[in-house]
């Protein structure tokens, strides 16, 4: 049976299927990296509803949502800075993992600015970029199959913790 996958574009109101996604998502996809404890204590931060409201009405981020059937799956946040595009969240739960999805919410972020800079910009963004944190080896590894290329190796502070990341880019 085919399935029916749709990605939509999230308002501020929606902000809550993000939150409930990450809650699901994260504690697999970092248990093994930064540990539990510390899982916890980023979700609490990162994904509080006025955090992502904030990201949404002040910082300009954009929030997509993908839906395969009835059941939201997977959701990616992305913004525009001078040339570059940022990919800040690319999210998919793991059983829906090698469908496309993450491919398919990559190129919904580059569409919609690709119309908006159409319509608004006198200039194009030149590169995508993202941060994705040195140990998360699957994701680096997506990645690089995904055109990415390793720029820097940087500290980021999230709260009291501190880490290490790669900035990827790709050229558009």
């Amino acid at each position: 049976m085919a399935r029916t996958i749709r990605i939509r574009r999230i308002d501020v109101d929606e902000l809550e299927i993000v939150r409930e996604l990450a809650l699901v998502i994260w504690p697999k996809c970092y248990r093994n990296i930064i540990g539990p404890d510390r899982v916890d204590a980023m979700l609490a931060v990162l994904y509080a509803t006025d955090n992502l409201e904030r990201e949404m009405v002040q910082d300009g981020h954009i929030f997509w949502v993908v839906r395969v059937d009835r059941t939201d799956v997977g959701y990616a946040s992305a913004y525009r800075d001078g040339g570059r595009l940022w990919l800040k969240k690319l999210y998919v739960r793991d059983e829906f993992r090698g469908l496309g999805l993450g491919k398919a919410l990559m190129e919904t972020a580059l569409a919609h600015f690709a119309s908006e800079e159409a319509i608004n910009a006198p200039d194009t963004a030149t590169e995508l970029a993202l941060y994705v944190n040195k140990d998360n080896e699957p994701a680096i590894s997506y990645y690089l199959r995904s055109g990415f290329k390793v720029e820097a190796e940087v500290p980021v502070q999230m709260g009291p913790y501190v880490f290490t990341d790669y900035v990827m880019q790709r050229a558009l």
